[in-house]
């Protein structure tokens, strides 16, 4: 059957995620209790409870609902209520209004929109290592847009020093000839989960304004951020859109997503967004693909409905990021137990680890750990996925009940076990 594809499909085929297989066969200690433990997908249950409250209560459906709507990039109400809940809680310097944001089906629909618009078949896109490894199809797969990876070895990738192996690698590639048009930032970032000081935002639109690069910023994590007393006086999040841009770049080439996948809790509800406060070309591109970004209307009127309710977007949000201090609190305890070396981290939903430092054999591969822990049934993320500088480092995520925290971390610590015993 396979040669009936064609050398597109074929291709298409092999970037099939392989997270979709655990998808089917989740724990759960009374129905499936040999299920995989699914601790590596970037989603957050612990205020599944809240929301699917909040939403059994608010779902009504109208018959507008059951139209093309306002069109296929939003309806006014959720452009309105967006403007509303992020003027609130990201302190753009100038308020946002409805006509400088798109709406899409979910945060990677609306970079993928910058991938098109910004950029042409064969371009690269300067990113950082380790990055969210759904970056590399996003750009790559229809768009045919490329990562420019920026190493930085011992080097902070928080600091201000990490602008300047930005600017190397900016420079060797332009040396080979290769056509730079954005630098992509993750902040919060994932996999790090670190935030971003003023000053390196700062020095980021320096670099880009130098090079007349787009800046694309990433805040789907924006407000998944928690205090960690192991790491005083951390950054917390800081949207771009909060910066005197006009005095430091041309605010035309400063872009920004975000979504409610993370903050909320809700990866199944598929509502992203773009904004671009300066460039409406970019936004009219969007639109232009809007076919294939159409959101539900359905969903579109539950989003609608948790932005505009500040109370209880406040309360969520509130009792969100005090939930993710404890669960992360509760995983890097285990991990110090353990041994097991750990990335500080105040924000977003992942613990960053070296599994590979508790191994006595040091030529055991990061492939051979990833098929220890299959083994065992738990699903953790390889680094090198995440184009990991160093090999020997996962990401988990721990922004999960208690139960399942405890079965993930055992079952991973039994594959730990099983390795050292060969």
């Amino acid at each position: 059957m396979e040669s009936n594809l064609s050398l597109r499909g074929r291709t298409l085929a092999a970037q099939k995620p392989v997270f979709l297989n655990v998808l089917g066969d989740i724990w759960d200690p009374s129905s499936n209790p040999d299920g995989v433990v699914n601790i590596g997908l970037a989603e957050n249950t612990l205020m599944h409870q809240e929301m699917k409250e909040f939403m059994n209560s608010k779902m009504h459906v109208d018959s507008h609902a059951l139209t093309y709507g306002d069109g296929f990039s939003g309806s006014r109400k959720l452009k309105g209520a967006l403007c509303h809940f992020l003027n609130r809680h990201f302190h753009p310097r100038v308020a946002l209004s409805h006509s400088q944001l798109t709406i899409t089906s979910g945060v990677s629909n609306a970079v993928e929109c910058c991938a098109w618009a910004l950029s042409d078949h064969g371009d690269y896109i300067l990113i950082g290592r380790p990055y969210f490894n759904a970056f590399k199809p996003t750009f790559g797969i229809r768009a045919g847009v490329g990562l420019l990876e920026v190493k930085f070895g011992m080097t902070d990738p928080f600091s201000l020093d990490a602008v300047r192996e930005y600017e190397k690698t900016y420079e060797e590639a332009r040396s080979r000839g290769i056509r730079v048009k954005a630098l992509l930032l993750c902040s919060p970032h994932n996999p790090l989960g670190r935030c971003y000081s003023e000053d390196v935002l700062r020095e980021y639109m320096k670099f880009c304004n130098k090079h007349k690069l787009h800046l694309i910023s990433d805040e789907i994590y924006a407000l998944s951020v928690w205090e960690n007393k192991d790491l005083p006086g951390a950054p917390i999040f800081k949207s771009v859109l909060s910066m005197d841009i006009d005095n430091i770049m041309d605010p035309s080439m400063v872009h920004v997503v975000w979504g409610l996948s993370k903050d909320f809790g809700a990866t199944g509800l598929r509502i992203g967004c773009l904004i671009s406060q300066s460039n409406m070309s970019l936004l009219e591109a969007a639109d232009g693909i809007s076919l294939y970004n159409f959101p539900s209307s359905l969903a579109d009127s539950i989003a609608a409905s948790i932005l505009l309710d500040d109370e209880f977007s406040s309360k969520y949000i509130a009792t969100n990021q005090r939930r993710l201090g404890e669960s992360y609190r509760f995983v890097t305890d285990f991990l110090t137990l353990h041994d097991i070396p750990y990335y500080k981290s105040n924000a977003a939903i992942f613990v960053w680890m070296n599994l590979a430092a508790v191994l006595r054999d040091k030529s055991i591969k990061d492939a051979d750990i990833l098929k220890e822990l299959q083994r065992q049934k738990v699903y953790i993320a390889a680094g090198y996925a995440y184009a990991s500088e160093e090999a020997g480092w996962f990401r988990m995520v721990f922004a999960h009940s208690q139960s399942v925290l405890e079965e993930g971390l055992n079952r991973m610590l039994r594959a730990l076990h099983c390795l050292n015993s060969y």
